[in-house]
């Protein structure tokens, strides 16, 4: 007896799949919320095509694209039956970086994005402080340039520049207002000079 069930168990199972190939293929694919990333791109990466099983279609297509930098968020939808809708938050160029690349508003390092970056300019020597220069950035939205060296961080805005050895002594110092001249900042004091 068991004998004919597996054999019969398999022939359902196969006349099941091509049944879905044929009668509920793929007829439309939606992407949503792209900018920077091409849509052929994204269909490439996740290998959604018309005329595949649609009952087949899971999220777990959505790996590769997730592990993207420009890629915040990816959902998968099946509004309902030929139809996958792919919908995508995108991470947004912040800091353009010296080397063309661009820090995102939550620190992701974005290839390439410094062309569309809006906020000031980033240079410095040495590892790249990421969360000190998205505080900079934030308490300084005037600000033109921001460098940093192991010696510490300069904020460059139209009425001048400031320097302390900290980031967070700059921080502090952005809710007394800009900088006009140059302020050097220090735990023990300020030096301004014009």
């Amino acid at each position: 007896m068991w004998g004919m069930r597996l054999p019969l168990a398999l022939l359902l199972a196969a006349t099941i799949y091509v049944a879905s190939l044929v009668l509920f293929p793929v007829e439309h694919i939606v992407v949503m919320g792209n900018q920077h990333l091409k849509t052929e791109e994204i269909l490439a990466r996740t290998q959604l095509y018309a005329g595949e099983p649609w009952l087949w279609i899971r999220s777990d297509r959505l790996q590769g694209l997730r592990r993207d930098p420009w890629v915040a968020e990816a959902r998968l939808e099946k509004p309902r039956v030929g139809e996958v809708r792919l919908i995508l938050r995108e991470r947004e160029p912040f800091l353009p970086l010296a080397d063309g690349n661009a820090l995102a508003t939550d620190g992701t390092v974005l290839p390439g994005g410094a062309p569309m970056a809006k906020g000031p300019r980033v240079e410095g020597e040495g590892p790249l402080p990421v969360q000190d220069l998205l505080a900079l950035a934030r308490a300084y939205p005037e600000a033109t340039r921001l460098r940093y060296t192991p010696a510490g961080f300069w904020v460059e805005t139209p009425q001048g520049v400031a320097f302390a050895p900290e980031a967070q002594l700059l921080v502090k110092y952005a809710q007394a207002g800009v900088p006009k001249g140059r302020v050097y900042l220090y735990s023990w004091g300020v030096s301004v000079s014009p």
